[in-house]
């Protein structure tokens, strides 16, 4: 093996990081239909009954947030080894940072507070937010790993490089 196909090879924690952020994003896409969003319920306030609620709007933002979750970490995925999109990189890292800030703050957007059995594991709220919190954490620890590597000082340095 040349050193050329060598160095185009990711290392373990970036492929994990990337196939944990692809899986992530397709579950987003899918979650819709798996959890059934369409038939999420709320107590009306005057009868007093579970009444279907309409959440469309949810459904197309966890479409859009997968869809941008694939695409963004699929491009780190493919540019990791290149320096000139380094830059890049650090840009798509934070956005998808921000995604999961938006996953996590979706559910009050949304107000899907009046939603019966608010905390349970397959309504849009509670997967926005796990998934959201997931993102946060494992974005961090890539953005982390690719420009803050073991000593500060050299990744102070890199994204200093970045800025110039």
């Amino acid at each position: 093996m040349t050193s050329f196909q060598q160095s185009r090879r990711l290392s373990p924690l970036q492929t994990a990081f990337g196939g944990l952020g692809i899986i992530g994003g397709i579950w987003l896409i899918l979650a819709p239909f798996v959890l059934n969003y369409s038939g999420a319920m709320a107590l009306d306030a005057k009868t007093k009954k579970l009444v279907p609620v309409d959440i469309s709007a949810v459904t197309v933002s966890d479409i859009i947030c997968g869809i941008l979750l694939i695409g963004l970490v699929g491009f780190a995925l493919l540019t990791a080894n290149n320096p000139a999109m380094a830059r890049m990189r650090l840009y798509a890292s934070v956005i998808v940072i921000a995604v999961g800030v938006y996953l996590i703050a979706a559910p009050y957007i949304f107000d899907l507070l009046k939603l019966a059995e608010y905390l349970a594991l397959d309504k849009p709220n509670t997967n926005d937010q796990l998934i959201g919190i997931l993102t946060v954490v494992i974005a961090g620890f890539a953005l982390q790993n690719e420009f803050l590597p073991n000593d500060t000082r050299s990744g102070v340095s890199k994204i200093a490089e970045l800025r110039g």
